[in-house]
């Protein structure tokens, strides 16, 4: 296949030699008027590569330069016949539809009628219509789902909720469990298949699971493992979400690689759902120790988007890039950033950088330049996150010129009510974001800049241009957006200096991409391919194979002894993750269990993972548990900290910055490396080539600035409570070593049962003490299929409270 993309590339750069049709395209491109011949060349040169294409599809680069010319020359001229005409022939019914359905064009014969009778006969579905191949490849899924493995491979919003909905409703799985990456995906996932009161059980968590027949769990990989490891159950079919991370080498994905065979090695009839947009090769994603059988393709080849790309350079030049001939035109010379985002911004406009903290400034930068003035919407939420989140918060300024910002340190409530706002009301004009705006978020977006290309491949960055305009938002408005706007803008202010911006842009040349298998539970993992040297390739194999060696330990041993089941629970709990050598763990943790004193819960986990393991410790946030200071703060956290709301935890945390700040034998705060500025000794990184800046200095930082970090600091330390700390606290619980009062109260922040279940459906422990407080409980209930439902006086409650606090409720509670 690379031999085809290279040649294809080729023959298409060749088209710089035709004088006359790279005057044409250029006019094209850049949206200047064309006359009657020149259209109709490009119209005619179209039709030849689009026969090009046919006679061999495998260059699909001749359909997208095809499509492209069409669909422009349409949308430019208002001349919509030529778009109709190949829409009804490529099978882009969506296109076809809306174009008669506003009144662009009028059927001209009587078979021109009954063929699209037809088609909103076959391919219409609720409030849309398929294309061809959407059609064709969801059949294909539900015919062969049954009997064979499956992956669904399409660009984004070409219909995955459809899909998981249909394969449910169309056949008699039990035990369902649809893998999400993230824990914000579950609610928006859960919300999803809440509405079609279909006849199962919604589990949330492993442990809202009471030994229901028919379920389906919206979980991601931990909850989906202790859940089989726990309660001793199997899932019929997996459907796993954003399935192209299986891809990657990371604790996680080995996880969820394992969860897969787990699941296998129990029930061999297991059925997989792969779901992506990444994948160039389905036998990628191939798990070792599985069965043989092969995974089928379902892909979408051909998309009805297209998109073209300005580059704003350092020296403030612009160019629009030819990416079917690798050529830049020059637009115009000396503009600045802002001036730049100013002149060219449209609707909805999403600003991506990778790094959290460039995030922040690019967003305080926008907001100076944004004219909007503040309305009676963006002037009730600015008041709704000063009255309850904050008032000095710079989000707060932002809000008020149609601004926000998105990273994922920011705590979810704050986040998700940001994400919330930006979709619901037009006046939010810019996002400014990292990665996390590609978790599965369904934002009305029309205007892509990309301010750092550091770590993204064509894949990454087609998936970034894939947030663009998504389908449902285009044919509710304006076939124009179908050709997307990205903009390239590298400035000196916000370079990351570690990938050259015109290399990564000459990427999207690309129509085909590969993958990369760097998980070694993979079965098509091959340490050759990584590009290694000598030293990097010994390192990886012996990364390796502690890696594959742990998984067979996990998926082949009955554990007969106390340092088996100690081993076990590290494994599937990637606990071992946090150490070097798991066998020094192992038998450090045994000899202490039995040697344990009572004492609060955080000193018991120092005494047990941490105490005489420092040297074993890989993981710096675990590591600081040796400090009495940090035990203190996290035996505060679990006590009193994580009951509070937000704005309490904000007011708290300022506080304390202000009274650390003052202290000059201590002024440095751990903020991770996202926003950390200054590098301190540790046991970790002392045998390291780098110490990594993870701590910020409090001393001479203003109230706003004191107030941001507090919401970096708040999440940061919700995420290690919640993805590492409770880790722990659940290892000591399942040996008995903790009574399950003490884990309720570390977990759910209470002992009473019925409060325990709303937290695990979703609900913070914040939430469910004001409830409690108000004698609400009584008002709300779990139907027989796991929903919350309330009454009357639980919905005039929540009438009375705080935004945030109802926006919060509202996820869940009917």
């Amino acid at each position: 296949m690379s031999k085809i993309v290279s040649l294809e590339k080729r023959q298409l750069g060749t088209l710089k030699n035709n004088e006359y049709f790279i005057q044409c395209f250029r006019k094209l491109i850049l949206s200047q008027k064309l006359d009657s011949e020149e259209s109709q060349y490009l119209l005619s040169s179209a039709i030849i590569f689009f026969r090009y294409y046919d006679n061999d599809r495998r260059y699909k680069g001749y359909f997208n330069i095809a499509y492209y010319m069409i669909l422009k020359y349409s949308l430019l001229n208002n001349d919509y016949k030529p778009l109709y005409d190949i829409s009804l022939q490529i099978g882009f019914y969506p296109i076809s539809d809306f174009i008669l359905k506003n009144n662009f064009l009028n059927e001209e014969t009587l078979h021109e009628a009954i063929i699209n009778l037809e088609i909103n006969k076959r391919y219409a579905k609720e409030n849309y219509v398929e294309t061809i191949e959407q059609f064709n490849r969801s059949n294909d899924i539900y015919n062969q789902i049954k009997e064979h493995d499956t992956a669904y491979i399409a660009p984004t919003s070409f219909g995955k909720s459809s899909i998981i909905r249909d394969v449910i409703t169309k056949n008699n799985f039990s035990k369902i469990a649809i893998i999400v990456p993230t824990k914000s995906l579950i609610v928006q996932t859960y919300n999803d298949i809440r509405k079609l009161n279909l006849n199962y059980k919604l589990i949330l968590h492993d442990e809202m699971y009471n030994n229901e027949n028919n379920f389906i769990g919206i979980l991601t990989q931990e909850r989906a493992t202790r859940l089989i490891n726990k309660h001793k159950i199997t899932f019929d079919i997996l459907f796993i979400d954003e399935a192209h991370n299986l891809l990657n080498n990371n604790s996680r994905n080995h996880l969820l690689s394992r969860l897969i065979m787990l699941n296998h090695r129990k029930n061999e009839k297991q059925r997989l759902l792969f779901l992506s947009p990444l994948v160039a090769d389905v036998s990628n994603l191939k798990i070792k120790y599985t069965s043989n059988n092969e995974i089928l393709e379902s892909s979408i080849q051909h998309n009805l988007k297209a998109f073209e790309i300005n580059h704003l350079d350092k020296k403030g030049k612009v160019f629009t890039y030819n990416r079917y001939t690798d050529e830049y035109y020059n637009l115009a010379s000396n503009i600045s950033f802002t001036e730049y985002i100013k002149r060219t911004s449209k609707e909805k406009n999403f600003i991506y950088h990778y790094r959290p903290k460039f995030v922040e400034k690019i967003a305080a930068n926008i907001s100076e330049l944004s004219d909007i003035e503040p309305t009676e919407n963006l002037t009730k939420i600015s008041k709704i996150i000063s009255n309850e989140v904050s008032e000095d918060i710079d989000i707060v300024e932002y809000v008020l010129k149609g601004v926000i910002y998105l990273h994922g340190k920011l705590p979810n409530i704050l986040k998700e009510y940001l994400e919330y706002c930006y979709k619901e009301y037009p006046e939010f004009k810019y996002v400014i974001a990292n990665s996390v705006i590609l978790e599965g978020i369904n934002f009305p977006i029309s205007t892509l800049y990309i301010c750092s290309t550091f770590g993204l491949g064509a894949k990454d960055l087609n998936n970034l241009i894939g947030r663009v305009n998504r389908l449902n938002y285009v044919f509710n408005q304006s076939l124009n957006r179908l050709i997307s706007k990205i903009h390239f803008t590298d400035t000196e202010e916000f370079a990351d200096n570690r990938s050259n911006m015109v290399n990564k842009i000459s990427l999207l040349r690309e129509h085909t991409f590969t993958d990369e298998a760097k998980n070694p539970l993979l079965e098509n993992y091959d340490i050759e391919q990584l590009k290694l040297s000598g030293e990097e390739k010994i390192k990886r194999k012996n990364k390796d194979d502690k890696i594959i060696d742990s998984t067979q330990f996990m998926l082949d041993v009955d554990p007969q002894d106390i340092a088996q089941r100690i081993k076990l629970n590290l494994i599937q709990n990637n606990i071992d993750d946090f150490y070097k050598d798991i066998e020094i763990t192992i038998l450090t943790i045994s000899q202490k269990i039995k040697k344990l004193e009572n004492k609060n819960l955080i000193d018991i986990i120092y005494e047990i993972f941490v105490q005489d393991l420092e040297s074993n410790l890989k993981d710096f946030e675990i590591e600081r548990l040796k400090n009495e200071k940090a035990r203190n703060y996290y035996n505060n956290y679990l006590n009193i900290f994580q009951l509070l709301s937000l704005k309490e935890k904000i007011t708290s945390t300022i506080s304390y910055f202000e009274t650390k700040a003052k202290n000059d034998e201590d002024t440095f705060l751990y903020i991770g490396n996202s926003f950390g500025e200054i590098s301190l000794s540790s046991t970790i990184y002392e045998d390291n080539e780098y110490r990594q800046e993870v701590y910020i200095n409090l001393k001479g930082k203003s109230k706003q600035q004191l107030a941001n970090i507090a919401l970096v600091k708040i999440k940061l330390e919700e995420d290690f409570v919640s993805f590492k700390l409770k880790k722990l606290i659940t290892f000591l619980y399942d040996f008995a070593i903790i009574s399950e009062d003490m884990y309720n109260l570390a977990v759910y922040g209470s002992t009473n049962v019925e409060l325990i279940n709303l937290t695990r459906i979703g609900l913070n422990p914040n939430i469910i003490r004001v409830i409690q407080q108000y004698d609400q409980t009584k008002n709300i209930s779990f139907d027989s299929n796991g929903n919350l439902v309330s009454n009357n006086e639980f919905r005039n409650f929540i009438s009375s409270q705080s935004e945030l606090f109802k926006f919060e409720v509202d996820k869940y509670v009917r």
